[in-house]
């Protein structure tokens, strides 16, 4: 009885040397087509990324110039007296414009505050535009 449990577990487990219908493997041109569609598809990962890191630079640099803008406005609107005027400056690689002009409402100017700056080899811009109120200039005081 023990020598035919042993006869069995050893044709269960064991080939033949000379038989090779049990063996699995992938030929050479299972693996060449395998590595061409990963190359493929990393390349499409990769190119994916490369978008995905051009759009958030351009959204970062176009957030960045609505707070200046926003902080140039109010800047502008805690001056005691405004001037109808076009002053121009820059910080960090943003260069900025802001027009202040008269409006047909006494008491009220129209201000634009423009924003410019160069990000891979394109230009960006930002405006904002505004309507502040002028304090009324008495003589005597």
């Amino acid at each position: 009885m023990l020598r035919l449990k042993k006869q069995a577990y050893s044709k269960a487990f064991c080939q033949p040397q000379g038989s090779t219908s049990g063996l699995q493997a992938f030929t050479m041109v299972e693996v060449i087509v395998a590595l061409a569609i990963l190359c493929t598809s990393m390349l499409a990962v990769f190119g994916v990324l490369r978008t995905c890191l051009t759009a958030n630079s351009s959204s970062q640099m176009l957030t960045k110039s609505v707070l200046l803008a926003e902080s140039l406005l109010s800047e502008t609107m805690l001056k005691k007296s405004i001037v109808y005027q076009t002053t121009q400056g820059s910080k960090g690689p943003f260069r900025w414009k802001i027009q202040i002009a008269p409006t047909q409402m006494d008491n009220l100017a129209a201000i634009c505050i423009l924003i410019n700056w160069q990000q891979q080899q394109r230009q960006g811009q930002f405006e904002l535009f505004s309507l502040i109120h002028i304090q009324p200039q008495f003589e005597g005081k």
